[in-house]
């Protein structure tokens, strides 16, 4: 995809003195850039244990719900399993 940007002079002499110092073109510099703020303003996509550890708890996941302790929770992860077809 190709975009144009218009840059104030200064801008314009940061951002090559900038690329200059890391020997990459302005292109190169700028695609790193958005990929780096991007990541920050959204994060990747949690692993599945993160995911499980964040939602659910330490004491158990979505891949293994007989290893929860709480009744309650157990059966709330096996609805969860049930309905959205996690692989064990």
């Amino acid at each position: 995809m190709t975009i144009s940007i218009r840059l104030p002079a200064d801008d314009e002499a940061r951002l090559e003195r900038a690329a200059g110092l890391l020997r990459v073109s302005k292109s190169e510099f700028i695609r790193r850039s958005i990929a780096a703020y991007a990541a920050k303003v959204a994060p990747a996509a949690h692993g599945a244990a993160e995911i499980d550890a964040l939602y659910i708890g330490r004491g158990g996941g979505l891949r293994q719900p007989q290893s929860v302790s709480r009744p309650r929770q157990r059966a709330l992860l096996e609805r969860l399993r049930d309905k959205h077809g996690y692989a064990g």
